[in-house]
């Protein structure tokens, strides 16, 4: 399945919708495998909250740790 590429500009208020539009599809499909599987959608749906906020945190975690690196590295010089 192909996600429709971003359609506005990074700054555009409205592009966080754009992407909810494009994901839908593979979202909607995702719950479908995970209750033909034996998964209520309640936990599919509660999953995958839990799953994006930790994603959300080892990107923020990471962000971080890159930012301690450059600052050490050029302090050093």
């Amino acid at each position: 399945m192909r996600i429709q590429p971003p359609r506005k500009p990074q700054s555009h208020p409205d592009r966080n919708l754009d992407c909810q539009e494009a994901l839908e599809r593979s979202f909607q499909d995702l719950l479908d495998l995970a209750v033909e599987a034996g998964w209520s959608r309640q936990e599919a749906m509660q999953a995958l909250i839990e799953l994006t906020n930790a994603h959300l945190a080892m990107d923020e975690a990471n962000e971080i740790t890159e930012a301690q690196i450059l600052s050490t590295r050029s302090s050093k010089h």
